[in-house]
């Protein structure tokens, strides 16, 4: 059975996420679930547990109360008969079932599992403590980007529980982009890898050889059909809707085009410095 660690997602919202996960899911051998923390929530509370039965009903009955986790579409016996079958002995192990159950629900018999949140951005300390050395691939996108995508879905008009509660002030947006670069530049000094969400769109597969070179698998062209196989929720498709076309560069430097020149200067007073390390141009 396969108890590799698994690997991270982790950007800004609005980065290519979600699209960058779903190239990863589509791997044959790769499994990354919609987002949920349930890893990271229950941490404190089965860490160092001794394992048995009852310990495995207890901790599916709390994963199946977390939120977002129904939209994985699990049934609760078929999972615990599973962790049953293979007696995850350590907290760790016990998460990686909870994962391995999403892939059999595909009829996959993936070797590595990831987990892909943006809340995650400010929990990587917690990860790495879950999951020493576990790998890190952050994706990182244009901010000015990044704010017209935040200002589109502060537009947008969704009944979904789950809609993003993010900020519409241009300003603020540059400090949560500036933010999340700095985290990425540190654990990229400690190993991490990133991409730029705009390589991904327009060299994908130089960029994701890169990525299965990091997670030691083998290209699969089968990342590119990621969109054929989209396995979003319907609670998220109302702002996740492009991830259900084919790889497009519609939206790079759409900046130049939806920010006015007041926002423009708004932004890159706050990020300037690292829009230009990143190779963003002003």
């Amino acid at each position: 059975m396969h108890r590799t660690p698994p690997f991270f997602i982790l950007g800004n919202p609005r980065s290519g996420t979600s699209l960058f996960r779903l190239m990863l899911n589509n791997h044959p051998k790769i499994a990354v679930p919609p987002e949920c923390g349930f890893c990271e929530w229950l941490y404190e509370e089965f860490a160092g547990t001794k394992l048995n039965i009852k310990i495995y009903g207890d901790f599916l009955r709390k994963v199946f109360s977390t939120k977002k986790f129904e939209t994985w579409e699990l049934d609760f016996d078929e999972v615990f008969s599973l962790i049953i079958e293979n007696k995850p002995t350590t907290y760790q192990e016990l998460v990686l079932e909870i994962y391995r159950a999403y892939a059999n629900k595909a009829n996959k018999k993936a070797e590595l599992f990831g987990d892909k949140n943006n809340y995650y951005i400010s929990r990587v300390r917690k990860l790495e403590k879950i999951f020493p050395e576990c790998r890190k691939i952050f994706i990182v996108r244009d901010g000015r980007d990044v704010a017209c995508s935040y200002l589109d879905l502060s537009n947008k008009k969704l009944n979904s529980r789950y809609k993003p509660n993010l900020t519409a002030d241009i300003k603020d947006i540059a400090e949560e982009w500036k933010k999340s670069v700095e985290v990425m530049l540190q654990w990229v000094n400690k190993g991490a890898i990133y991409i730029r969400y705009e390589d991904l769109v327009n060299s994908p597969i130089n960029t994701l050889k890169e990525v299965c070179d990091f997670l030691s698998v083998t290209f699969s062209e089968e990342m590119l059909a990621f969109y054929k196989n989209n396995d979003e929720p319907n609670e998220f498709k109302g702002w996740k809707d492009k991830t259900f076309m084919p790889l497009a560069d519609s939206s790079v430097g759409r900046y130049k085009r939806d920010l006015s020149e007041k926002q423009l200067i708004d932004f890159e007073s706050v990020a300037s410095d690292r829009l230009e390390l990143l190779g963003y141009s002003l």
